[in-house]
């Protein structure tokens, strides 16, 4: 179930170019304000382009999913079934990466419905546990993943560019499909 006028699909190579280009139109929105341009740009021309998005759309291990309002992208999460970290303790630990809403989507639920669905998904493949990474100063994120149960667990760094932004490790234990949440 989606909310009003919410489409949740999974990602299609044709979605590359489209991908491409919301995700350099939102990445830069999580960082810090204080973020280097130029790490930005880098991290952008090398992290957030079609071919790596064809590449984790034909990834085994990768579902990325689309979330849609009146044809319109407004958001996409990338959830790995296996991709152990050093911090995370588990047998089967997945991870949930590349979460990004426009900004005018904030509060319409598309969020909350990526959330739903990337979660719903890894339940189905039985893994133990769900983290993900988020940057220390996004008190808007870290709030809306503290509300979906996950929890600080450790930090760590993360280049973008040869800039160093310090990240919280957030984790999330099961059931990970959660009851109704907003």
């Amino acid at each position: 179930m989606t909310g009003p006028g919410i489409r949740i699909r999974r990602a299609k190579m044709d979605d590359a170019r489209a991908l491409s280009d919301f995700a350099a139109a939102i990445f830069p929105l999580g960082c810090p304000p204080g973020a280097n341009p130029q790490g930005l740009a880098h991290h952008i021309a090398t992290k957030l382009t079609p071919e790596c998005f064809r590449r984790l759309i034909e990834d085994s291990n990768a579902t990325l999913f689309v979330a849609e309002k009146a044809d319109q992208l407004c958001g996409c999460v990338l959830a790995l079934r296996s991709s152990p970290h050093p911090q995370i303790e588990a047998m089967a630990p997945a991870e949930l990466q590349k979460f990004y809403v426009a900004p005018e989507q904030h509060g319409q639920g598309v969020a909350g419905e990526l959330m739903r669905q990337s979660l719903a998904s890894l339940e189905q493949d039985r893994l133990d546990t769900v983290w993900l990474s988020v940057n220390c100063e996004n008190s808007r994120a870290i709030a809306f993943y503290q509300k979906w149960d996950f929890h600080i667990v450790g930090t760590h760094e993360l280049l973008v560019g040869a800039d160093r932004q310090k990240d919280f490790l957030m984790r999330r234990d099961p059931p990970l499909v959660p009851p109704e949440k907003a």
